[in-house]
C-alpha cells in the first residue's frame, strides 16, 4: 500500500465516480469552459 495525500482522478464526465473512489482532485475544465475546439 502507498500512502498518498493527493489522489487526482476523474474529469468533468465522471467526477462523481472519482470522488466516491477517493479522489481529492478532479479536473472539471470542460464543465466550466465547454468542449475543446480542435482546429
Amino acid at each position: 500500500n502507498i500512502n498518498m495525500n493527493i489522489l487526482s482522478m476523474g474529469m468533468s464526465g465522471d467526477f462523481e465516480s472519482a470522488i466516491s473512489n477517493g479522489s481529492n482532485i478532479v479536473r472539471v475544465g470542460s464543465a466550466i469552459f465547454g468542449a475543446r475546439k480542435y482546429f
